[in-house]
């Protein structure tokens, strides 16, 4: 399958569901993205986020303890972490559209519908990945430009671009 992506990137998986987790890994193989670990919860998550860089995180949102969009949070308001400006995907089989903005709120890059396919996955790591919008820091909010189009900002710009991200116009 053909993809843009290059084959290194390191991806954390994130599932408490080993079928999920499986089946991701499996459309990645088939992607030619071989550098993946499986985190089976939250706590995981972030061990093996404080031991490695990762270039994008694939999260359930129900991974347990927490919940997918708490650790988007909690990993994109941590200053001191490496992988904050990483690529988050979040998947879900059924999530309500105000959940769903709640977790772009929390700073997730692009969202999966499940059932999914390795050809929608790969897309949204590649929007995510390859063309990443710029990454904005606020006292509330860390994570990528969540206006998908621009639009002029009525009075000063405030946001703060991180790790060499161009800073929005």
């Amino acid at each position: 399958m053909n993809t843009t992506l290059p084959p290194r990137l390191a991806i954390l998986i994130t599932s408490a569901n080993g079928e999920l987790s499986s089946t991701l890994a499996a459309m990645l193989r088939r992607l030619g993205l071989t550098n993946t670990r499986i985190a089976r919860d939250s706590a995981e998550a972030f061990r093996l986020l404080s031991q490695s860089p990762y270039d994008a995180m694939i999260i359930d949102n129900a991974i347990g303890p927490e919940d997918g969009i708490s650790v988007t949070r909690r990993v994109r308001l941590n200053a001191a972490a490496p992988n904050r400006a990483m690529a988050i995907v979040m998947v879900s089989g059924d999530m309500p559209s105000e959940q769903t903005r709640e977790a772009q709120d929390a700073g997730i890059d692009e969202f999966v519908h499940l059932p999914t396919t390795a050809q929608t996955l790969a897309a949204r790591l590649e929007s995510a990945i390859a063309a990443p919008r710029p990454f904005v820091v606020s006292p509330t909010y860390a994570g990528p430009d969540r206006r998908r189009e621009e639009t002029p900002i009525d009075g000063q710009d405030r946001r703060t671009p991180v790790n060499g991200s161009p800073k929005p116009s």
